[in-house]
């Protein structure tokens, strides 16, 4: 990467971003939400955040298309464990696209409403098949205010101006400065409001 390419931007780790974002969404519509649900609604668009992780797919790696294939993957699956992740993966999907693609989905035949109640069937197993008291406490807070955290998520899209063309192109800037480190990608993501932060590189003796 060239020793100037991120002259005059301001490093942030995406996370710290989608932190403020969520404790901000979240005072803003007085709703009562548990840490460990902010936290998870954090890495959830952190992993969201790359292009590859929007786009569903079953144990082959084949592009899984709809809700219902999604469940029949997660269905299909014989360890619990597998089946809870599947299902996990199900439900943070569902919530993911009707939080930041409610206006599209008004457009089709599915609505928000299918996938907020694909979400919270889909949470409300992993609740029950999870064997830690505190993780199936919050998969059961994710899924009976499944349709809270949605309007969460509906109020971080609409602050940020994000639709679902100019995020998916976001998206896209997200990666190639990931690979590239040029500069006027930082500077793409810097007037959305994401302030991007790459590794430490090990220096000195470190290195060799």
């Amino acid at each position: 990467m060239p020793k100037n390419s991120t002259t005059g931007i301001i490093f942030v780790n995406p996370n710290e971003y989608f932190q403020g974002a969520v404790s901000g969404a979240v005072a803003n519509l007085r709703l009562q939400v548990s840490e460990h649900a902010q936290h998870y609604l954090v890495q959830l668009l952190g992993h969201f955040i790359t292009t590859e992780n929007l786009v569903p797919t079953d144990a082959e790696g084949n592009p899984a298309d709809t809700l219902t294939q999604q469940l029949a993957i997660a269905l299909e699956q014989v360890k619990a464990e597998q089946r809870a992740q599947r299902l996990r993966q199900l439900g943070d999907y569902s919530l993911y696209i009707a939080g930041f693609f409610s206006d599209s989905l008004s457009r089709k035949l599915v609505d928000v409403d299918y996938y907020i109640g694909m979400g919270c069937a889909a949470y409300e197993n992993v609740a029950a098949l999870e064997e830690k008291k505190y993780r199936s406490e919050l998969f059961l807070e994710l899924a009976r205010k499944f349709p809270k955290f949605v309007e969460i998520l509906a109020q971080i899209s609409e602050e940020t101006g994000f639709n679902p063309d100019s995020h998916r192109d976001l998206l896209r800037v997200y990666d190639l400065w990931l690979k590239t480190g040029a500069k006027k990608f930082a500077n793409q993501l810097v007037k959305a409001g994401i302030n991007p932060s790459l590794p430490l590189k090990k220096t000195g003796s470190e290195d060799s």
